[in-house]
Protein backbone atom coordinates (compact mmCIF):
# COMPACT_ATOMS: atom_id res chain seq x y z
CA UNK A 1 0.00 0.00 0.00
CA UNK A 2 1.47 3.16 -1.01
CA UNK A 3 2.65 5.40 2.16
CA UNK A 4 0.65 8.26 1.67
CA UNK A 5 -2.39 6.81 1.11
CA UNK A 6 -1.69 5.21 4.65
CA UNK A 7 -0.45 8.87 6.22
CA UNK A 8 -3.89 10.26 4.75
CA UNK A 9 -5.84 7.94 7.21
CA UNK A 10 -4.22 8.87 10.45
CA UNK A 11 -6.14 11.58 11.56
CA UNK A 12 -9.34 9.68 11.35
CA UNK A 13 -7.66 6.16 13.13
CA UNK A 14 -6.45 9.66 15.75
CA UNK A 15 -10.31 10.14 15.88
CA UNK A 16 -11.56 6.36 16.75
CA UNK A 17 -8.65 5.99 19.05
CA UNK A 18 -9.70 8.84 20.78
CA UNK A 19 -13.75 8.43 21.10
CA UNK A 20 -14.55 11.37 19.24
CA UNK A 21 -14.72 9.87 15.64
CA UNK A 22 -18.48 9.33 14.43
CA UNK A 23 -20.08 6.19 16.14
CA UNK A 24 -20.18 3.12 14.27
CA UNK A 25 -24.10 2.08 13.78
CA UNK A 26 -23.79 -1.88 12.29
CA UNK A 27 -27.10 -1.91 12.23
CA UNK A 28 -27.58 0.72 9.97
CA UNK A 29 -28.71 0.19 6.76
CA UNK A 30 -26.48 0.95 3.98
CA UNK A 31 -27.40 1.93 0.24
CA UNK A 32 -26.78 -0.69 -2.42
CA UNK A 33 -23.66 0.34 -5.06
CA UNK A 34 -25.57 1.30 -8.36
CA UNK A 35 -24.98 -0.44 -11.70
CA UNK A 36 -23.06 1.81 -13.90
CA UNK A 37 -23.07 0.88 -17.51
CA UNK A 38 -21.49 3.17 -20.26
CA UNK A 39 -22.24 3.56 -23.86
CA UNK A 40 -20.81 6.26 -26.17
CA UNK A 41 -22.76 8.75 -28.20
CA UNK A 42 -21.35 10.47 -30.86
CA UNK A 43 -21.87 14.28 -30.47
CA UNK A 44 -20.21 15.88 -33.91
CA UNK A 45 -16.62 14.84 -34.00
CA UNK A 46 -15.81 13.79 -30.26
CA UNK A 47 -17.12 10.74 -28.77
CA UNK A 48 -18.53 10.86 -25.51
CA UNK A 49 -19.05 8.13 -23.20
CA UNK A 50 -22.28 8.30 -21.13
CA UNK A 51 -22.52 6.64 -17.88
CA UNK A 52 -26.22 5.06 -16.26
CA UNK A 53 -26.99 4.01 -13.29
CA UNK A 54 -29.55 1.22 -13.42
CA UNK A 55 -31.10 -1.50 -11.16
CA UNK A 56 -29.54 -4.37 -13.46
CA UNK A 57 -28.33 -5.34 -16.32
CA UNK A 58 -31.41 -6.38 -17.59
CA UNK A 59 -31.88 -2.52 -18.02
CA UNK A 60 -28.75 -2.16 -20.30
CA UNK A 61 -29.12 -1.62 -23.37
CA UNK A 62 -27.43 -4.49 -25.62
CA UNK A 63 -23.83 -3.60 -26.47
CA UNK A 64 -23.44 -1.54 -23.11
CA UNK A 65 -19.79 -1.28 -20.98
CA UNK A 66 -20.29 -2.39 -17.14
CA UNK A 67 -18.32 0.44 -15.10
CA UNK A 68 -16.93 -1.05 -11.74
CA UNK A 69 -15.32 1.54 -9.13
CA UNK A 70 -12.26 0.56 -7.19
CA UNK A 71 -11.64 3.27 -4.61
CA UNK A 72 -9.62 3.78 -1.65
CA UNK A 73 -8.60 1.30 0.84
CA UNK A 74 -8.41 -2.34 -0.51
CA UNK A 75 -9.50 -5.00 1.61
CA UNK A 76 -10.54 -8.30 1.04
CA UNK A 77 -13.76 -7.76 3.12
CA UNK A 78 -16.92 -4.86 2.98
CA UNK A 79 -15.68 -2.53 5.21
CA UNK A 80 -18.48 -0.26 6.68
CA UNK A 81 -17.68 2.99 8.57
CA UNK A 82 -14.02 2.65 9.44
CA UNK A 83 -12.33 5.22 7.28
CA UNK A 84 -15.23 4.98 4.44
CA UNK A 85 -17.89 2.44 3.68
CA UNK A 86 -15.96 0.64 0.68
CA UNK A 87 -16.70 -2.44 -0.80
CA UNK A 88 -14.68 -5.73 -0.45
CA UNK A 89 -12.56 -6.92 -3.55
CA UNK A 90 -14.05 -10.15 -2.84
CA UNK A 91 -18.07 -8.89 -3.29
CA UNK A 92 -16.73 -6.30 -6.00
CA UNK A 93 -15.20 -8.99 -7.62
CA UNK A 94 -18.55 -11.07 -7.48
CA UNK A 95 -20.22 -7.99 -8.85
CA UNK A 96 -17.80 -7.71 -11.94
CA UNK A 97 -18.28 -11.82 -12.77
CA UNK A 98 -21.91 -11.22 -12.73
CA UNK A 99 -21.85 -8.41 -14.99
CA UNK A 100 -19.25 -10.47 -17.10
CA UNK A 101 -21.96 -12.89 -17.40
CA UNK A 102 -24.80 -10.86 -18.98
CA UNK A 103 -25.38 -10.78 -22.14
CA UNK A 104 -26.08 -7.23 -22.41
CA UNK A 105 -22.76 -6.18 -20.93
CA UNK A 106 -19.63 -6.75 -23.75
CA UNK A 107 -16.84 -5.45 -22.02
CA UNK A 108 -15.49 -3.72 -18.67
CA UNK A 109 -14.12 -0.58 -17.50
CA UNK A 110 -12.19 -0.88 -13.58
CA UNK A 111 -12.34 2.72 -12.63
CA UNK A 112 -9.64 2.91 -10.27
CA UNK A 113 -8.37 5.63 -7.44
CA UNK A 114 -6.54 3.69 -4.70
CA UNK A 115 -2.95 3.72 -3.35
CA UNK A 116 -3.56 0.35 -2.76
CA UNK A 117 -4.39 -2.51 0.74
CA UNK A 118 -3.90 -5.09 2.18
CA UNK A 119 -2.10 -8.72 0.56
CA UNK A 120 -5.04 -10.68 1.53
CA UNK A 121 -7.25 -10.77 -1.46
CA UNK A 122 -5.69 -8.85 -3.98
CA UNK A 123 -3.97 -12.26 -5.49
CA UNK A 124 -7.62 -13.72 -5.91
CA UNK A 125 -8.94 -10.54 -7.47
CA UNK A 126 -6.49 -10.06 -10.31
CA UNK A 127 -6.91 -13.66 -10.80
CA UNK A 128 -10.84 -13.04 -10.97
CA UNK A 129 -10.31 -10.38 -13.41
CA UNK A 130 -8.17 -12.54 -15.83
CA UNK A 131 -10.41 -14.84 -15.96
CA UNK A 132 -13.18 -12.66 -17.03
CA UNK A 133 -14.33 -13.61 -20.79
CA UNK A 134 -15.15 -10.39 -21.62
CA UNK A 135 -12.29 -7.45 -22.16
CA UNK A 136 -11.41 -5.41 -19.35
CA UNK A 137 -9.48 -1.63 -19.51
CA UNK A 138 -8.53 -0.37 -16.09
CA UNK A 139 -8.96 3.51 -16.33
CA UNK A 140 -7.76 6.59 -13.92
CA UNK A 141 -8.58 9.81 -12.99
CA UNK A 142 -6.04 9.57 -9.99
CA UNK A 143 -3.48 7.37 -8.91
CA UNK A 144 -3.22 3.25 -9.31
CA UNK A 145 -0.34 2.54 -6.87
CA UNK A 146 0.54 -1.02 -5.05
CA UNK A 147 -2.07 -3.77 -5.04
CA UNK A 148 -4.38 -1.75 -7.28
CA UNK A 149 -1.49 -1.87 -9.96
CA UNK A 150 -1.27 -5.48 -9.45
CA UNK A 151 -5.15 -5.39 -10.03
CA UNK A 152 -4.81 -3.06 -13.05
CA UNK A 153 -2.37 -5.07 -14.66
CA UNK A 154 -4.71 -8.00 -14.56
CA UNK A 155 -6.59 -5.68 -17.12
CA UNK A 156 -6.04 -6.09 -21.29
CA UNK A 157 -5.21 -2.38 -21.28
CA UNK A 158 -4.52 0.57 -18.68
CA UNK A 159 -5.77 4.30 -19.42
CA UNK A 160 -4.45 7.43 -17.40
CA UNK A 161 -6.76 10.09 -17.94
CA UNK A 162 -4.05 12.88 -17.25
CA UNK A 163 -0.43 13.71 -16.89
CA UNK A 164 -0.70 14.09 -12.79
CA UNK A 165 -1.88 11.14 -12.47
CA UNK A 166 0.46 7.94 -11.27
CA UNK A 167 1.39 4.72 -11.17
CA UNK A 168 3.63 2.79 -9.35
CA UNK A 169 4.93 1.40 -5.85
CA UNK A 170 5.10 -2.15 -6.58
CA UNK A 171 6.45 -3.65 -4.27
CA UNK A 172 6.17 -4.68 -0.37
CA UNK A 173 6.25 -3.06 3.38
CA UNK A 174 4.75 -3.03 6.44
CA UNK A 175 4.73 -0.69 9.15
CA UNK A 176 3.99 -1.79 12.74
CA UNK A 177 3.11 0.79 16.06
CA UNK A 178 4.92 -1.55 19.21
CA UNK A 179 2.36 0.27 21.82
CA UNK A 180 3.58 -2.27 24.57
CA UNK A 181 6.40 0.17 26.12
CA UNK A 182 3.74 2.48 26.52
CA UNK A 183 0.96 -0.14 28.19
CA UNK A 184 3.52 -1.41 30.29
CA UNK A 185 4.43 1.77 32.32
CA UNK A 186 0.42 1.82 32.82
CA UNK A 187 1.49 -1.53 35.12
CA UNK A 188 0.45 -3.55 31.93
CA UNK A 189 2.58 -7.29 32.11
CA UNK A 190 3.00 -9.32 29.09
CA UNK A 191 3.02 -13.00 29.37
CA UNK A 192 3.91 -14.93 26.01
CA UNK A 193 3.76 -19.19 26.52
CA UNK A 194 4.39 -21.62 23.25
CA UNK A 195 3.56 -24.82 23.42
CA UNK A 196 6.41 -27.27 23.55
CA UNK A 197 8.39 -28.02 20.03
CA UNK A 198 6.35 -24.38 18.55
CA UNK A 199 9.71 -23.06 19.12
CA UNK A 200 9.38 -20.94 15.66
CA UNK A 201 5.71 -20.14 16.17
CA UNK A 202 5.54 -16.43 15.61
CA UNK A 203 8.80 -15.97 16.15
CA UNK A 204 10.21 -13.84 13.23
CA UNK A 205 7.31 -11.45 14.28
CA UNK A 206 8.95 -11.85 18.25
CA UNK A 207 12.17 -10.80 16.68
CA UNK A 208 10.51 -7.97 14.49
CA UNK A 209 9.48 -6.43 18.48
CA UNK A 210 12.67 -7.27 19.28
CA UNK A 211 14.55 -5.18 16.74
CA UNK A 212 15.79 -7.57 14.33
CA UNK A 213 13.71 -7.15 11.41
CA UNK A 214 15.64 -9.50 8.74
CA UNK A 215 14.05 -12.70 9.65
CA UNK A 216 10.51 -10.49 9.09
CA UNK A 217 12.08 -8.95 5.76
CA UNK A 218 13.29 -12.69 4.53
CA UNK A 219 10.03 -14.92 5.82
CA UNK A 220 7.07 -12.59 4.94
CA UNK A 221 7.86 -9.47 2.85
CA UNK A 222 10.23 -10.88 0.68
CA UNK A 223 8.42 -13.80 -0.50
CA UNK A 224 5.28 -11.04 -1.14
CA UNK A 225 7.48 -9.44 -3.05
CA UNK A 226 8.31 -12.00 -5.23
CA UNK A 227 5.04 -12.67 -5.86
CA UNK A 228 4.03 -9.33 -6.73
CA UNK A 229 6.63 -8.42 -9.57
CA UNK A 230 6.37 -12.07 -10.48
CA UNK A 231 2.78 -11.61 -11.14
CA UNK A 232 3.10 -8.13 -12.81
CA UNK A 233 5.68 -9.45 -15.35
CA UNK A 234 3.63 -12.29 -16.31
CA UNK A 235 0.60 -9.51 -16.75
CA UNK A 236 3.09 -7.05 -18.87
CA UNK A 237 5.49 -8.74 -20.64
CA UNK A 238 7.38 -5.81 -21.04
CA UNK A 239 8.26 -5.43 -17.86
CA UNK A 240 10.34 -8.43 -17.47
CA UNK A 241 13.42 -7.14 -18.88
CA UNK A 242 16.56 -5.52 -16.47
CA UNK A 243 15.27 -2.09 -17.78
CA UNK A 244 11.61 -3.37 -16.56
CA UNK A 245 12.93 -4.82 -13.25
CA UNK A 246 13.62 -1.03 -12.51
CA UNK A 247 10.36 -0.37 -12.38
CA UNK A 248 9.16 -3.02 -9.85
CA UNK A 249 11.61 -1.45 -6.87
CA UNK A 250 7.96 1.06 -5.21
CA UNK A 251 8.29 4.34 -7.22
CA UNK A 252 6.22 5.91 -8.51
CA UNK A 253 5.90 7.04 -11.95
CA UNK A 254 3.48 10.47 -13.85
CA UNK A 255 1.67 9.08 -16.52
CA UNK A 256 3.84 10.04 -19.12
CA UNK A 257 6.77 8.07 -17.91
CA UNK A 258 4.69 5.31 -17.05
CA UNK A 259 3.77 5.22 -20.89
CA UNK A 260 6.84 5.41 -22.21
CA UNK A 261 7.69 2.31 -19.49
CA UNK A 262 5.05 0.20 -20.63
CA UNK A 263 3.63 0.37 -17.23
CA UNK A 264 0.15 1.87 -19.11
CA UNK A 265 -1.09 2.11 -22.45
CA UNK A 266 -2.45 5.09 -23.20
CA UNK A 267 -3.10 8.75 -21.80
CA UNK A 268 -6.89 9.47 -22.40
CA UNK A 269 -10.50 10.45 -21.25
CA UNK A 270 -13.01 8.36 -19.28
CA UNK A 271 -14.56 8.06 -23.04
CA UNK A 272 -11.58 7.00 -24.60
CA UNK A 273 -11.64 4.02 -22.04
CA UNK A 274 -14.85 2.97 -22.79
CA UNK A 275 -14.33 3.05 -26.41
CA UNK A 276 -10.94 0.87 -26.11
CA UNK A 277 -13.12 -1.66 -24.24
CA UNK A 278 -15.51 -1.46 -26.93
CA UNK A 279 -12.64 -2.12 -29.76
CA UNK A 280 -11.34 -5.29 -27.83
CA UNK A 281 -14.85 -6.48 -27.54
CA UNK A 282 -14.66 -6.58 -31.29
CA UNK A 283 -11.56 -8.38 -31.89
CA UNK A 284 -10.08 -5.02 -32.68
CA UNK A 285 -7.50 -2.31 -31.12
CA UNK A 286 -7.35 0.78 -32.62
CA UNK A 287 -4.82 2.71 -30.94
CA UNK A 288 -3.70 5.58 -32.66
CA UNK A 289 -0.05 5.81 -30.91
CA UNK A 290 2.06 2.52 -31.39
CA UNK A 291 3.60 2.21 -28.18
CA UNK A 292 4.68 -0.44 -26.09
CA UNK A 293 1.28 -2.59 -25.68
CA UNK A 294 0.44 -1.47 -29.69
CA UNK A 295 -1.96 -3.88 -31.60
CA UNK A 296 1.72 -5.15 -32.75
CA UNK A 297 3.03 -6.40 -29.72
CA UNK A 298 2.48 -9.66 -27.87
CA UNK A 299 0.19 -8.39 -25.02
CA UNK A 300 -0.53 -10.36 -21.39
CA UNK A 301 -4.50 -10.52 -22.28
CA UNK A 302 -5.74 -13.68 -21.26
CA UNK A 303 -9.60 -12.67 -20.56
CA UNK A 304 -9.54 -11.52 -24.04
CA UNK A 305 -10.34 -13.17 -27.68
CA UNK A 306 -11.68 -12.51 -30.62
CA UNK A 307 -14.84 -10.59 -30.04
CA UNK A 308 -14.36 -11.24 -25.93
CA UNK A 309 -15.49 -14.61 -25.59
CA UNK A 310 -12.75 -16.73 -23.88
CA UNK A 311 -14.00 -20.82 -23.84
CA UNK A 312 -11.62 -21.23 -20.92
CA UNK A 313 -11.54 -17.91 -18.63
CA UNK A 314 -10.70 -19.98 -15.42
CA UNK A 315 -8.12 -21.81 -16.81
CA UNK A 316 -6.28 -18.41 -18.39
CA UNK A 317 -6.83 -16.83 -14.72
CA UNK A 318 -3.63 -18.92 -13.90
CA UNK A 319 -1.45 -17.66 -15.83
CA UNK A 320 1.02 -15.60 -14.20
CA UNK A 321 -0.23 -17.34 -10.76
CA UNK A 322 3.24 -18.54 -8.79
CA UNK A 323 2.66 -19.67 -4.95
CA UNK A 324 0.60 -19.54 -2.64
CA UNK A 325 -1.30 -17.33 -5.55
CA UNK A 326 -2.03 -20.73 -6.97
CA UNK A 327 -4.83 -21.75 -5.02
CA UNK A 328 -6.65 -24.93 -4.75
CA UNK A 329 -9.89 -23.51 -5.42
CA UNK A 330 -8.92 -21.97 -8.51
CA UNK A 331 -6.70 -25.33 -10.05
CA UNK A 332 -10.57 -26.87 -8.98
CA UNK A 333 -12.40 -23.90 -11.22
CA UNK A 334 -10.35 -25.09 -13.96
CA UNK A 335 -10.31 -28.56 -14.17
CA UNK A 336 -14.03 -28.17 -13.57
CA UNK A 337 -14.29 -25.81 -16.52
CA UNK A 338 -12.02 -28.51 -18.61
CA UNK A 339 -14.12 -31.08 -17.73
CA UNK A 340 -17.72 -29.51 -18.75
CA UNK A 341 -15.78 -28.90 -22.44
CA UNK A 342 -15.79 -32.88 -22.63
CA UNK A 343 -11.39 -33.06 -22.11
CA UNK A 344 -11.64 -35.56 -19.34
CA UNK A 345 -8.25 -37.25 -20.57
CA UNK A 346 -5.59 -34.41 -18.59
CA UNK A 347 -6.18 -32.50 -15.22
CA UNK A 348 -4.52 -29.53 -13.10
CA UNK A 349 -2.92 -30.06 -10.39
CA UNK A 350 -1.23 -27.86 -7.31
CA UNK A 351 2.60 -28.46 -6.43
CA UNK A 352 1.44 -29.22 -3.38
CA UNK A 353 -0.51 -31.79 -4.19
CA UNK A 354 2.16 -33.27 -6.75
CA UNK A 355 4.68 -33.09 -3.91
CA UNK A 356 2.31 -35.20 -2.35
CA UNK A 357 1.41 -37.77 -5.22
CA UNK A 358 5.53 -38.10 -4.99
CA UNK A 359 5.75 -38.81 -1.24
CA UNK A 360 2.73 -41.35 -1.48
CA UNK A 361 3.98 -43.38 -4.54
CA UNK A 362 7.61 -43.17 -3.02
CA UNK A 363 5.75 -44.86 0.23
CA UNK A 364 4.21 -47.45 -1.73
CA UNK A 365 7.07 -48.22 -3.46
CA UNK A 366 8.99 -48.77 -0.15
CA UNK A 367 5.72 -51.05 0.75
CA UNK A 368 6.11 -53.29 -2.53
CA UNK A 369 9.91 -53.92 -1.74
CA UNK A 370 9.42 -54.81 2.30
CA UNK A 371 6.72 -57.43 0.87
CA UNK A 372 8.70 -58.31 -1.79
CA UNK A 373 11.52 -59.15 0.36
CA UNK A 374 9.40 -61.14 3.00
CA UNK A 375 8.22 -63.12 0.03
CA UNK A 376 5.14 -61.62 0.25
CA UNK A 377 4.39 -61.20 -3.70
CA UNK A 378 0.83 -62.50 -5.09
CA UNK A 379 -1.34 -60.34 -3.30
CA UNK A 380 -4.35 -63.21 -4.32
CA UNK A 381 -3.18 -65.48 -2.83
CA UNK A 382 -2.69 -63.50 0.83
CA UNK A 383 -6.18 -62.57 0.29
CA UNK A 384 -7.06 -66.19 0.00
CA UNK A 385 -5.22 -66.55 2.97
CA UNK A 386 -5.77 -64.69 5.29
CA UNK A 387 -9.60 -65.51 4.35
CA UNK A 388 -9.03 -69.10 5.45
CA UNK A 389 -7.89 -68.52 8.45
CA UNK A 390 -10.35 -65.67 9.47
CA UNK A 391 -12.76 -68.65 8.61
CA UNK A 392 -10.83 -70.94 11.02
CA UNK A 393 -10.80 -68.47 14.03
CA UNK A 394 -15.02 -67.39 13.40
CA UNK A 395 -15.55 -71.34 14.11
CA UNK A 396 -13.43 -71.67 16.89
CA UNK A 397 -14.11 -68.02 18.38
CA UNK A 398 -17.62 -68.69 20.36
CA UNK A 399 -15.27 -71.59 22.32
CA UNK A 400 -13.78 -71.48 25.54
CA UNK A 401 -10.33 -70.98 25.54
CA UNK A 402 -10.00 -74.65 27.67
CA UNK A 403 -11.97 -77.61 27.38
CA UNK A 404 -12.14 -80.19 30.47
CA UNK A 405 -11.56 -83.35 29.65
CA UNK A 406 -12.38 -87.21 31.21
CA UNK A 407 -11.94 -90.50 30.98
CA UNK A 408 -13.78 -92.87 28.18
CA UNK A 409 -15.63 -95.98 29.75
CA UNK A 410 -15.03 -99.26 27.85
CA UNK A 411 -16.03 -102.53 27.98
CA UNK A 412 -14.28 -104.38 30.58
CA UNK A 413 -14.75 -107.58 33.18
CA UNK A 414 -17.01 -105.82 34.81
CA UNK A 415 -20.78 -106.95 34.38
CA UNK A 416 -23.47 -104.18 34.44
CA UNK A 417 -26.49 -106.41 34.15
CA UNK A 418 -28.23 -109.23 35.92
CA UNK A 419 -26.75 -110.75 39.36
CA UNK A 420 -24.23 -109.53 41.08
CA UNK A 421 -21.49 -111.95 40.56
CA UNK A 422 -18.99 -110.16 42.72
CA UNK A 423 -21.84 -110.81 46.17
CA UNK A 424 -22.23 -114.62 44.94
CA UNK A 425 -18.60 -115.58 45.14
CA UNK A 426 -18.31 -114.01 48.38
CA UNK A 427 -21.05 -115.64 49.69
CA UNK A 428 -19.54 -119.41 48.90
CA UNK A 429 -16.08 -118.83 49.92
CA UNK A 430 -17.87 -118.12 53.11
CA UNK A 431 -20.02 -120.88 53.07
CA UNK A 432 -16.71 -123.25 52.56
CA UNK A 433 -15.18 -121.59 55.42
CA UNK A 434 -17.96 -122.39 57.66
CA UNK A 435 -18.15 -125.85 56.61
CA UNK A 436 -20.86 -125.58 54.95
CA UNK A 437 -21.49 -126.76 51.41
Amino acid sequence: MQHETVLAYLPQVAQLLKGTGQPLDLNAKRTVRPTLVATLGQPGAATVAGRKKIKGYDEAPAGSVAVHSLKGVMLKQDQWGLCQDTPGTASLLRAIQAADAHENVVAHVLDIDSGGGTVDGTAEFGAGLKGLTKPVVAYSDGIIASAAYWAASSCARIVLNNGTCAVGSIGVMCSIADYKPMLEELGVKFHDLRADDSDEKNEDFRQLLAGNYKPYVTAVLNPLRDMFASTVQANRPQLATKEGNKLLRGSMYFAETAKAEGLVDEIGSFSRAVELALELAQGGDTTGEAGPNSATTTLPTPNMSLFGKNKFPAVAALAGLTGAALTADLVTAANTELETAGITGAALITEAVHDQLEADATAWNAAHTALEAAGATDVAALAADRDKWKEKAETYGDQPGELPTSAAKTDGDVTEEGEDENERIVAETHARMMGQT
